[in-house]
């Protein structure tokens, strides 16, 4: 069912079954003040002309007004069936972004404030003075890489236009107009039957049993204090930039070998699982996770940045057998790649979630397996989500990105490898739990990430 006013400046829907269970999911957590897989998107910029500190603190608070008036799902808030969206008077607008809008003292930074997120029952915007940088954190059912990186580009332009604009363009927002730019579910927008027929309950069985490919598979090993009941704590990221020359040749070897640089980084992801697995469990399978964004398959206006604040990616598992080569590995994972999002793929969607959901409210739940594997998450070109310079009112460039980066939260062993390219530059983000894994071990194994692929590529 699409949002409908349920009563005067009240407007709610029903969550869609992929939000639930991934809502499921991430509020398991919350009983140890975390959200499992909650996004966060950051940008560090430099202005063309310096502000004050109180100035720009200000500027950027009048840009978070302004990103919801134009993406106002940021500010719905859910149990666990309903969304509801309440448009806002002045009072509550003010207390709303009071609540979500914190500026961070000059000692803070980035990385910290990362490892020390906790859950809120709105997307939240963190300015960070220090170093300049803006970050938004999001729980993962309200959106995706894709969506997160969106926003994070809408909000910068916000900023761009309100700095040469100032305050006057709060005055311009017609609250209530804005319901209409409310986004809908992923099973509402492709317009998926309620009722499944015999061939996609078939097929949402076969994507969800791919779960199972998880359990005793290869992991990278864990040190030997760590115990089964070991409590997560913050998460925490080591991150590789590679040149525009060596990007460059990497692309042009993935060319000439006639296969995809998203499948190279997953088969290389592969290779250093190995390296790093105990002894015992080198002849166990390796186990990832394809990730597709059906947003290219969304109508429009969805399937754009009007569609940011929507969760409309999906995924399964796939699993390779060890001592099999880099080479090997990489032509399965094109293959997989190339297939992409198929018609039975995306017809399942309401179905899966149905049954991941089912499956998920088990009493009690299904243990998670122990698995501690690198797997991966690529948004490809970040440039077509984020531009590099952002422009005012008079268009002329106000601000521009120095610094990008895509993550999420794990409360896991497993380790995930962000990719990306920005300004002709592949950069890896590899997030993990501090709890589970050292900052020097994830730091020697980007570095080995960098290595396996330059050499399996013919560039290093």
């Amino acid at each position: 069912m699409a949002w409908k006013e349920t009563k005067p400046g009240t407007h709610q829907r029903p969550l869609g079954d992929n939000e639930k269970f991934i809502k499921l999911i991430g509020d398991r957590a919350h009983a140890v003040g975390r959200e499992h897989w909650s996004v966060t998107s950051k940008a560090k910029f430099e202005l063309t002309q310096p502000l004050e500190e109180s100035e720009l603190t200000r500027l950027c608070y009048i840009a978070w007004i302004a990103l919801r008036f134009k993406h106002p799902s940021i500010a719905s808030t859910a149990d666990a069936e309903t969304l509801t969206y309440v448009v806002p008077d002045q009072d509550s607008l003010r207390a709303w972004a009071g609540e979500t809008f914190i500026s961070h003292a000059a000692d803070v930074s980035t990385d910290d404030l990362i490892a020390t997120l906790t859950p809120s029952r709105y997307a939240t915007a963190h300015l960070v003075t220090a170093e300049c940088a803006i970050l938004l954190h999001l729980p993962h059912w309200r959106t995706d890489g894709y969506g997160a990186l969106n926003l994070l580009d809408e909000y910068l332009d916000r900023l761009a236009y309100t700095i040469t604009e100032g305050a006057s363009s709060i005055d311009e927002m017609q609250w209530a107009s804005e319901t209409s730019r409310l986004v809908p579910s992923l099973e509402e927008a492709l317009k998926l039957p309620a009722k499944a027929t015999p061939e996609v309950e078939q097929s949402a069985k076969k994507y969800l049993s791919t779960a199972a490919l998880f359990q005793d598979a290869v992991g990278v090993e864990v040190p030997v204090d760590v115990e089964p009941k070991t409590l997560p704590r913050g998460t925490r990221s080591a991150r590789v930039r590679f040149t525009e020359a060596e990007t460059q040749a990497l692309l042009q070897a993935c060319k000439a070998k006639h296969i995809s640089l998203d499948a190279s980084i997953h088969a290389t992801c592969c290779a250093v699982t190995y390296t790093e697995a105990a002894a015992a469990a080198q002849d166990r399978p390796y186990t990832s996770t394809m990730r597709f964004s059906m947003r290219p398959h969304m109508p429009r206006p969805y399937n754009g940045p009007q569609g940011a604040a929507g969760l409309y990616t999906g995924g399964y598992m796939i699993q390779v057998p060890a001592f099999r080569s880099w080479t090997e590995n990489a032509k399965q994972y094109n293959t997989e790649y190339r297939l992409g999002v198929t018609p039975d793929f995306l017809n399942c969607r309401r179905e899966y979630g149905k049954k991941a959901l089912e499956m998920l409210s088990q009493k009690p739940p299904p243990p998670a397996p122990l698995s501690s594997e690198i797997d991966i998450s690529s948004v490809g070109d970040a440039e077509k989500l984020v531009f590099a310079c952002h422009m005012g009112s008079d268009s002329r460039c106000v601000l521009e990105i120095r610094d990008l980066s895509i993550g999420v939260e794990t409360l896991s062993r497993q380790m995930y490898c962000f990719l990306w390219t920005f300004r002709g530059q592949l950069e890896f983000n590899l997030v993990y739990n501090e709890a589970f894994h050292s900052a020097d071990q994830a730091s020697q194994l980007v570095q080995r990430m960098r290595k396996v692929l330059m050499t399996e590529l013919g560039c290093g």
